[in-house]
């Protein structure tokens, strides 16, 4: 509901303060708890929603600390057009979850009580402080950004806005990094959900320690992304918004390498040895760097290449187990590890054409075709054992 250049009064819950305002929009709204959560919930028409919230979206060089992924087009126009067909099509029934909203800047809104005793209140929404330019939003989109995308509609596209109501969920004053736990707990088990970003927004909110005992695959990920040390640092796509940067080239993602991690966790032997899992980080970037300095030209060169696709990065991570467990033999010299791993690296160098256009690869894809990339380098590595002596403590001095 809403009173364009009115004047009207508004108070929080706290105070008495005053103010003046000339454009409001109104939101019946039951307060509550939603788990631990206090939470304003109601219905609203998708327009106004729209009209009042923006997603903060994640850029990983302009918005490091962004909430959301990349938007996906065809998801947003599926939206729309779900919504829609609730008005062309009223008899068959249609419904969706309700869309979350974080008030962060409290000064857009005011909280009248309507009937405290059945914790009913109105939420009052200052639309002429409302700046959707802004860096970050006022009131953010938590979760359902994509239904909410095309609520105001798309005068290009001729699509009206759509007047048509949905449920909400309205949480005031969280802070990005409790919004963004939230949105994580929301989105972890959803199929649509960019799994780089939830990764990176996993490791940015959760305690590393934690991490690295719950999800070390994702803490490894995680560390091989940004340690200035390892190949991978700059160059993993993290989730959220895809942008060209000139100079920048971001040619893995982050949940491609984790699955290769996870594979390389599960497949080495020498590798369960260490209990520390920042031993084992260090052994999987040496190795990682010793894939780059051998295969520089296919690292480089992604377009050119496939190395640096899922299943080159999986198939890699294979071979890698197995390379890790050849070096961590006896007598190991921490020193001269990566090249060592380099050594057995160059007996295979040559056993694949990584080319895009006229490589021997291009018809592999997925785990198993992964595994069977894997299985063919594998035969070219050499059974000579390694004569050296291991030494945790050494391992520290390549840290």
């Amino acid at each position: 509901m809403r009173d364009r250049g009115s004047l009207f009064m508004a108070e929080d819950e706290k105070s008495s303060d005053y103010k003046l305002r000339g454009i409001k929009m109104e939101l019946l709204t039951i307060k509550g708890t939603n788990l631990n959560t206090l939470v304003y919930r109601g219905f609203a028409s998708i327009k106004d929603l729209a009209s009042i919230s923006a997603p903060d979206t994640g850029n990983q060089d302009k918005n490091p600390d962004g909430l959301q992924r990349d938007l996906k087009e065809k998801h947003a126009r599926d939206g729309y057009r779900y919504a829609e067909g609730a008005q062309k099509v009223p008899d068959y029934f249609r419904l969706w979850p309700e869309v979350i909203l974080n008030v962060r800047d409290s000064s857009v809104i005011g909280i009248l009580p309507v009937d405290e005793a059945h914790n009913l209140f109105k939420i009052v929404v200052h639309e002429d402080l409302i700046d959707k330019n802004l860096e970050h939003p006022q009131i953010s989109r938590t979760d359902g950004n994509h239904r909410l995308f095309y609520g105001e509609g798309h005068p290009i596209q001729g699509w009206p806005p759509l007047d048509i109501s949905t449920p909400f969920s309205l949480t005031i004053g969280l802070t990005p990094l409790q919004e963004t736990s939230l949105f994580v707990d929301i989105n972890d088990n959803q199929v649509k959900m960019n799994t780089s970003h939830l990764y990176h927004l996993l490791a940015r909110v959760t305690e590393s320690e934690s991490l690295a005992r719950d999800k070390p695959t994702v803490w490894l990920a995680d560390k091989l992304v940004k340690d200035y040390k390892s190949p991978f640092h700059g160059i993993v796509y993290l989730g959220g918004e895809k942008e060209k940067v000139q100079g920048l080239d971001r040619r893995v993602s982050l949940a491609h390498l984790r699955t290769g991690v996870e594979m390389m966790l599960k497949l080495s032997i020498k590798l369960r040895d260490y209990k520390e899992i920042e031993d084992k980080c260090v052994i999987i970037r040496t190795y990682w760097s010793a894939v780059a300095k051998t295969f520089a030209q296919e690292w480089a060169d992604p377009k050119k290449y496939l190395l640096l696709r899922g299943w080159g990065i999986w198939s890699m991570s294979i071979v890698g187990a197995d390379i890790i467990d050849r070096c961590l033999g006896p007598g190991v010299i921490w020193s001269q590890l990566e090249d060592r791993m380099a050594a057995y690296l160059y007996q295979i160098r040559g056993t694949l054409n990584w080319d895009a256009k006229e490589g021997d690869v291009t018809g592999y894809g997925g785990r198993l075709g992964a595994a069977t990339l894997a299985d063919r380098m594998r035969e070219f590595l050499s059974e000579e054992g390694v004569d050296m002596r291991i030494l945790v403590e050494g391992l520290k001095s390549i840290y």
